[in-house]
């Protein structure tokens, strides 16, 4: 029994004492790991040190909002995306229809304002005959209202006659402010303005309208 002791501690002892190799390669293990981490990272960068990435980034650029003049449907691109262009270089179409119809109802418009110039034209025309037709009429009536006071006076005519001949009288003279009225209305509509002399101010507008709804066909 006593000599069985001393086998058994020599066993124990040489399972708990690893051989000095085995403790050698643990350590290199432990030393080149963290080298080959360090090798293997630096090796990385070095391959990768051209790349830029991120998880949440944002491109800085200046940017400059186009847009058209006029408004409506685009029927006609004419770049491509990301491609360059200048100052002048055609982008889109806008329909030009919508503006062609406003050329054309401009162009109505100075027609109907040339019209309207003719008829105050013929008014102014025929007010001025109205007044010397009224005129006459006052002169008429005036010799028979004071023909039918003096008969008055004398007893050889009636009172119903006598106003009567008033009455005709306030007409005619009715008549002729009447006729005067229009003439001067017509007058102040055939005006004409500094800044366009004899040019009507009505086809002074649709001339203008005409203009701008030129100018945005060109737009388009």
């Amino acid at each position: 029994m006593a000599e069985s002791d001393p086998h058994f501690d020599h066993a124990t002892s040489t399972m708990a004492a690893p051989p000095r190799s085995r403790r050698l390669l643990r350590l290199g293990a432990f030393v080149s790991v963290p080298v080959l981490l360090v090798i293997g990272a630096v090796g990385y960068y070095i391959a990768n040190d051209h790349y830029v990435s991120t998880d949440n980034a944002y491109v800085q650029q200046d940017k400059v909002s186009v847009s058209a003049l006029v408004g409506g449907n685009i029927v006609d691109v004419r770049v491509r995306e990301n491609q360059t262009v200048k100052a002048g270089d055609l982008l889109f179409r806008i329909d030009p229809e919508p503006y062609r119809i406003a050329v054309a109802q401009a162009e109505a418009a100075i027609a109907a304002a040339q019209v309207n110039v003719v008829g105050l034209q013929t008014e102014l025309s025929t007010s001025s005959v109205d007044i010397s037709g009224a005129a006459e009429d006052v002169a008429f009536y005036e010799q028979e209202y004071n023909r039918q006071a003096e008969l008055m006076q004398r007893g050889f005519t009636t009172r119903a006659r006598l106003q009567q001949a008033e009455h005709a009288l306030s007409d005619a003279r009715s008549r002729v402010a009447t006729a005067q009225a229009d003439a001067q209305k017509a007058r102040a509509a055939l005006a004409t303005a500094p800044v366009a002399p004899g040019v009507n101010p009505g086809v002074l507008a649709a001339m203008a309208q005409k203009r701008r709804a030129e100018l945005d066909l060109t737009r388009t």
